[in-house]
């Protein structure tokens, strides 16, 4: 496997949770270009790009199956980017 290849498979793409509050569901959000990271409250948040710009943005995923169909999300989000380094933040 080329080098480029390789380093396509060891990038790391950060991921979070929006929970759309009109329809009871979340969307996972994943981008690899999440740098800045800010302090609130003592708890770090991490600035992630307009949904636009990230480079995979799941469907809607139901809030009472949440546990349920996180990790086959999950699994589509590291098929699609490539990667199997998704840190959930």
């Amino acid at each position: 496997m080329s080098t480029a290849k390789q380093a396509i498979y060891t990038q790391t793409a950060k991921a979070k949770l929006l929970f759309v509050k009109n329809k009871n569901t979340y969307k996972l959000v994943c981008a690899f270009n999440v740098f800045e990271k800010t302090t609130v409250f003592g708890h770090e948040k991490y600035k992630f790009p307009t949904q636009a710009k990230c480079d995979y943005v799941s469907g809607d995923i139901s809030a009472e199956t949440l546990a349920q169909d996180l990790p086959r999300v999950m699994q589509t989000a590291s098929e699609v980017l490539r990667t199997n380094n998704i840190i959930l933040v």
